[in-house]
């Protein structure tokens, strides 16, 4: 949020002299139905392709790159989930992950019309705690540092006596790893953490959830973990996940899955860590005015 902060107090100070950094040359137009060519939205610093974002997504998806939020932290019109766009953008070299934050915000202004503003608001969330025994998580392996998220990496899998993958003997992962597994009932999970903090946890658990999730464990150390839970399907292929049994006010008709465990089960049985249900403050970003068709190529 500070990025958006930021921008917010350059805007009520337009007589100082700010330069912002910019894309050497960006194209964002709507998707073609059918089209085939780029996928999701890639690249940019830390990737394997540094020097270029690319592929397919929703304008909220490009708001969440640009202002490094989650997507229940953007509210704005509904076609920012429906509509689709090409977005090809190179970057300068060099660039840092934070300038090529502030690039996009640029070029969504640019092309979109875009005026947001920031906001506070109470909401639902959770809380990730240690649960009753202690946490159940291990030490790293000393076997050299973590790498990068946007390295590519492809292990080996083979199936587990439980029917969920698992690494082949022998390998070192050097990430954080997940496999997802579909199906007419819903969606099972498995995700091997490499190095990881508890916050990054409660990060991942955000995204997944739709929800905010706050680190109040207390643990700093890195951790290596595996976990595997599963969601049920929600209708419309939207996969959903039941609140804890004590939790029930913050979602109605509460959907548990004969799949796999729940997130909140899994937790407690694998990782020693609970969530528990609580509201607190949530910063947002309000989209004022966004125009549908992209301007400017």
């Amino acid at each position: 949020m500070w990025i958006l902060l930021l921008l917010c107090a350059q805007a009520a100070a337009p007589q100082a002299s700010v330069v912002q950094p910019s894309f050497e040359a960006a194209s964002v137009k709507p998707a073609e139905q059918g089209r085939r060519g780029l996928g999701p939205l890639r690249g940019g610093p830390g990737t394997s392709d540094p020097g270029q974002l690319s592929g397919v997504a929703s304008l909220k998806t490009l708001l969440m790159r640009a202002y490094r939020l989650k997507a229940y932290q953007i509210t704005g019109p509904g076609w920012m989930d429906s509509e689709r766009y090409e977005i090809v953008a190179k970057t300068p070299a060099g660039a840092s992950g934070p300038q090529v934050s502030l690039m996009l915000q640029e070029l969504l202004a640019e092309r979109f019309g875009l005026i947001v503003h920031p906001e506070t608001k109470e909401l639902p969330l959770y809380g990730l705690t240690i649960a009753k025994g202690g946490p159940k998580l291990k030490t790293p392996a000393p076997d050299g540092p973590a790498g990068e998220e946007g390295t590519i990496f492809s292990p080996k899998l083979t199936q587990g006596a439980d029917g969920l993958p698992e690494m082949a003997s022998g390998q070192t992962i050097p990430r954080s790893y997940e496999v997802v597994i579909g199906g007419s009932d819903g969606l099972l999970y498995k995700r091997w953490a490499r190095r990881e903090t508890t916050e990054q946890l409660a990060d991942y658990l955000s995204a997944r959830l739709g929800q905010p999730v706050l680190d109040r464990t207390g643990l700093t150390d890195q951790f290596d973990f595996t976990l595997s839970w599963g969601m049920e399907n929600g209708g419309a292929g939207v996969p959903r996940t039941g609140p804890p049994p004590d939790e029930i006010d913050m979602h109605s008709g509460p959907v548990l899955t004969d799949s796999g465990m729940t997130i909140f089960a899994a937790l407690r049985a694998q990782l020693g860590l609970k969530l528990e249900a609580r509201r607190g403050p949530v910063e947002i970003l309000v989209v004022d005015k966004a125009e549908r068709v992209p301007k400017g190529n």
